[in-house]
């Protein structure tokens, strides 16, 4: 008996330290709320970087470990993020139950970021380029409080921020921006991501210098169970329902999730701003082989909706409105409030996902996807008269008094005075709807023209809603197989490649009344109408019928194009440790070719509109290293260093992709490089973040396509050579005070420059001869759109029986209005040079380049929520957020100077005859004044 005994010992001892010579880290974690276990949780054993998976009861195994202090990160969705420190000698050590707490706070709705995908400054401002759940202190601040100023982090915009779905890389083909509006409305679907914030690496990308954000969105990533929630708000909708239910890994290795979700209504400030927006996500996966140790995942998700948008006006316009939230595009036809400013999308996406884990230390991952369907936004456009639009220039009052200014004559001088009096007697600010139809049921057509002699007895339209369209076809495929070594090292590497056709058309959404849209280019009508070739849209059209098109609602006009995009990429990355020091070494190679394919031969270019552009190639390029050093487990250091040469967009290769195949000139590939130092402090009664960055952007390219008083025509501004420095600090902090109370604080000071004088050329689309070439003179001018300091104070409390509230208040400074680069040109300068006073032309230069600054805002708010445990099965919960809770409504959150310019005398010129510009008055956002979310939500 006792020899038994003495064997079962030996073999016990014996069969441990053969399980664990190098010792390890095992153990279960649960759910506070029914200690229930949680699978998918990801474990992260720091310094040396090893990450693992909890299984379906909850288990985690770290093997082969060196014995020393190590600290486990615990992440997954809905539940806070968790830091243990556990020491590693030559067993394995079993720390038993690790209990997660839920995330009770879950207020943040990605409506906030899909609302600003945009594609003119006109429509909206810079879009954030975060949206990420990190558990970083910092950026979890950065990326959803301070949204209400549409914060940029780090002063980037959003193609900088790379927005990865299930491994493949999702930012818009053609523009670079965060695809958010695709899955917006799928929060339970989506709510599972990892995050990086700055220049570290992760394990699906060497990525850029904003970040990287990747949502596993696949049935065995979503929480089993059955979620709903409605929402109650005031900001964006007022209705939304929510629905979602994942059914886990079931025994015969299938798992499926399911998730709807529709939005409805508007606001309370904005006229015309609503959502009619649904939301569907279906996917499922197998566990195959023997072992099962492939996985194999379908999910389908889209989210079409209806938008009604709002546009920025002048401070005039805004004043005679009588609010700050007066929305120029909307008007009542029939009594009823209507949009001319719509978006109506709908893009499935289809994905298949493939995991195989090879053996313990190798897996291989593979995914594809395909985007398809439409995205349209809709606008007025007219063929004859001015402007309609109600806040046109010409109808304000502000108009007759710049031409009471330039006045000769006492006559004129009183009529204009009269002029502007009646202006600001008769402005409503509403569109007239109902004038649009009255003129287009009378409207006929010149019987003298090819128009009126095919037109019979039908009605033209004069004014009709236009809805232009960026139809893609997207596909991508990504492999990647991953490898960890006996030392602990691991490589990880793999191949992307896209492949991309945007159809760029518009087409007649609504006649307004009429019978038909003639199809002609009405400027080149207007400055070339004797040569009737000349102003055809599609020439090929018009020479088969004899008279251009008479397009109904439904019907393409003004423009048809192919944006073709292929791209291909090989990238890898080595990761590290030696004791306390650990780094990873990255790089990516690939390939990249765009071309412009014209569906239609334009009168006006007909040997550059019509077929394949040249193909314009790139080498592109990024290499990265991080490297850390931990001097205990509550103090690192880390210094990250990037340089990359990416391709420039498609949207900016073009001067004017809608007429033509004409390349930006001086168009090259754009180069960064990026290196930032960051200190982390990590004790019981505080954490810390503190980050240095610099990042330095050159050879950028950018289109702008506008209306130009000056050439009375529609031109395009293409610039090239533009250089952009970046540099500032980060900081993050967290500290319990006393009983469940909490401080956070979060602070970004940046200084965001041009450092160049961009070339550019100014070409008109009914002209193919340049009209200016110059260069933009705005060298240590700020770039725009972003506050350069931002500052959050915050407190926070978790309560006994589940209550949460918190107060913050969020300061903001220096934010620079988005410039009208012509400003800031010597041809505007040279206007002002009248050789009579160099003082006065001084200062009016000086005023012609300035750069408008926003002062400081302070904006407080506060949240309060708290959830109810129902027989430890079902959970009941509320939160509710109230913003800018001081109702302050004069809080500027963007704008831009406008593109067009005045052309007038100088009155103080001895010769009448000298004109110079002036300056548009510029056009604003300002936030919202108190709104409120409130999400009620049931668990199970």
């Amino acid at each position: 008996m006792k020899m038994r005994i003495l064997l079962l010992s030996l073999l016990t001892l014996f069969s441990v330290s053969a399980l664990a010579q190098d010792g390890g880290i095992t153990g279960k974690v649960v759910s506070r709320d029914g200690r229930v276990a949680l699978s998918n949780v990801k474990v992260v054993a720091e310094p040396s970087g090893i990450t693992v998976e909890t299984d379906a009861e909850g288990r985690f195994t770290f093997e082969n470990l060196p014995k020393g202090d190590y600290e486990l990160k615990f992440e997954t969705s809905d539940y806070e993020p968790l830091n243990l420190r556990v020491r590693v000698d030559k067993i394995v050590k079993d720390i038993r139950s690790v209990i997660l707490a839920p995330d009770m706070q879950q207020m943040i709705d990605d409506s906030v970021f899909a609302e600003f995908d945009t594609d003119t400054e006109s429509d909206a401002q810079s879009m954030p380029s975060s949206l990420s759940a990190s558990k970083d202190v910092f950026s979890n601040i950065a990326s959803y409080k301070f949204s209400e100023m549409r914060f940029n982090v780090r002063g980037y915009d959003s193609p900088y921020s790379d927005i990865y779905l299930n491994g493949i890389r999702f930012n818009d083909a053609m523009t670079g921006y965060g695809p958010w509006s695709l899955w917006t409305g799928l929060n339970d679907a989506t709510r599972n991501q990892e995050n990086v914030a700055g220049l570290t690496a992760t394990d699906f990308g060497v990525g850029g210098i904003g970040g990287m954000t990747n949502i596993n969105a696949r049935a065995s990533q979503m929480r089993k169970g059955f979620r709903a929630s409605v929402v109650n708000a005031n900001s964006m909708y007022r209705f939304r329902a929510m629905v979602s239910y994942a059914s886990g890994a079931l025994d015969n290795g299938w798992s499926y999730a399911l998730s709807f979700s529709t939005r409805q209504g508007g606001n309370s400030y904005v006229d015309g701003v609503y959502y009619n927006t649904y939301a569907y996500f279906g996917s499922v996966e197998k566990l195959l082989g023997y072992r099962q140790n492939h996985r194999l995942g379908l999910t389908v998700m889209a989210a079409p909706s209806e938008r009604g948008a709002q546009q920025a006006s002048t401070d005039e316009a805004y004043h005679m409105f009588g609010s700050n939230y007066y929305n120029p595009n909307v008007g009542y036809q029939n009594g009823k409030l209507r949009n001319s400013r719509v978006r109506n999308t709908h893009e499935p996406i289809v994905m298949l996902t493939y995991y195989w884990d090879i053996d313990d230390a190798t897996r291989l991952s593979a995914a594809t996807s395909l985007r398809f369907g439409y995205n349209g936004y809709s606008a007025l456009t007219w063929k004859d008269g001015a402007d309609p639009r109600p806040d046109y220039y010409r109808y304000m009052p502000s108009y007759f008094l710049f031409k009471w200014a330039q006045s000769e004559t006492l006559e004129a001088t009183e009529s204009w005075l009269a002029a502007a009096e009646r202006a600001r007697d008769e402005w409503s600010g509403w569109m007239d709807w109902d004038k649009f139809y009255r003129q287009n049921y009378t409207n006929t057509p010149d019987p003298g023209t090819s128009e009126g002699k095919y037109a019979g007895n039908m009605r033209p339209s004069n004014t009709i809603i236009e809805e232009r369209h960026t139809d893609q076809l997207d596909y991508n495929f990504v492999a990647n197989v991953s490898h960890m070594f006996r030392n602990g090292s691991r490589i990880v590497g793999g191949v992307k490649l896209r492949i991309n056709r945007t159809e760029y058309y518009d087409e007649v959404k609504d006649l307004l009344g009429g019978d038909y849209w003639y199809d002609i280019d009405k400027f080149a009508l207007r400055d070339m109408g004797s040569d009737i070739l000349a102003y055809q849209n599609d020439l090929e059209y018009y020479v088969k019928n004899g008279h251009a098109k008479f397009a109904k609602e439904g019907d393409k006009i003004s423009y048809d194009y192919y944006a073709n995009l292929r791209e291909a990429e090989i990238w890898a990355m080595y990761d590290i440790s030696f004791g306390a020091f650990s780094m990873n070494v990255g790089g990516e190679a690939g390939y990249s070719s765009m071309w412009r394919d014209g569906r239609w031969r334009k009168g006006l270019f007909i040997g550059n509109s019509y077929g394949n552009s040249e193909k314009l190639d790139y080498f592109t390029y990024r290499v990265k290293g991080n490297f850390d050093y931990r001097f205990s487990g509550a103090h690192s250091l880390s210094a990250n260093v990037t340089m990359i040469q990416d391709a420039p967009k498609f949207q900016s290769a073009f001067v004017s992709a809608r007429t033509r195949n004409q390349v930006t000139p001086g168009l090259s590939s754009e180069k960064i490089f990026g290196a930032e130092l960051t200190y982390n402090l990590n004790l019981p009664y505080i954490r810390a973040r503190l980050s240095g960055f610099y990042t330095q952007m050159s050879d950028l390219s950018k289109v702008i396509s506008f209306y130009d008083d000056t050439e009375s025509a529609f031109v395009n501004f293409a610039m090239s050579g533009i250089d952009k420095r970046y540099y500032g600090l980060e900081l993050g902090v967290q500290v319990p005070i006393w009983n469940g109370i909490s401080f956070n604080g979060a602070l970004s000071w940046g200084n965001y420059q041009y450092t160049s004088n961009p070339d550019f050329i100014s070409i008109a689309d009914n002209r193919a001869e340049v009209l200016v070439k110059d260069k933009v003179y705005w060298k240590d001018f700020h770039v725009e759109s972003t506050p350069q300091f931002a500052a959050n104070v915050g407190l926070n409390y978790r309560g006994p029986h589940n209550w949460f509230a918190s107060f913050d208040c969020n300061i903001y400074n220096d934010l620079y209005l988005s410039m009208n680069p012509f400003y800031r040109t010597g041809t505007a300068v040279e206007s002002y040079i009248t050789g009579n006073d160099g003082a006065s032309d001084l200062n009016a230069i000086k005023e012609i380049r300035r750069q408008e600054r926003f002062g400081a805002y302070a904006v407080f708010n506060a949240s309060l929520g708290k959830n109810w445990y129902i027989h430890r099965n079902y959970t009941l919960g509320f939160s509710l957020e109230v913003k800018n809770i001081f109702n302050n409504q004069e809080i500027r959150t963007g704008g831009y100077e406008q593109m067009r310019m005045y052309k007038g005398r100088i009155p103080t010129s001895s010769d009448p005859s000298v004109t110079h510009y002036f300056r548009f008055p510029s056009k604003y956002f300002y936030m919202l004044g108190t709104t409120y979310y409130l999400n009620v939500y049931f668990r199970f």
